[in-house]
């Protein structure tokens, strides 16, 4: 037998923000690493999240993004701290 958790829907649409903004952010990188990490891609990632679930989808947006750290690196970061 599962185990379900339930839970309401308030936290449900924050954790459903705080995975758009961690989705965006790997699918993002990929195609456009520049857009993604710059203030108009955070912007994008927080009105997706919006349009997901509300005002709740933001909370949880906001803490994807600004708390937690971006989920993608680049090659060229990696390359950028190794010639520190």
């Amino acid at each position: 037998m599962a185990f379900k958790l339930k839970t309401g829907k308030t936290v449900n649409k924050i954790l459903a923000g705080a995975g758009i903004v961690s989705l965006l952010g790997v699918a993002g990188s990929y195609v456009a690493p520049g857009f993604m990490n710059s203030t108009m891609g955070k912007a994008v990632e927080g009105v997706a999240a919006y349009a997901l679930g509300g005002v709740e989808s933001v909370f949880g947006a906001a803490a994807a993004m600004f708390i937690g750290g971006r989920t993608s690196s680049t090659a060229l970061d990696n390359t950028l701290t190794q010639t520190l």
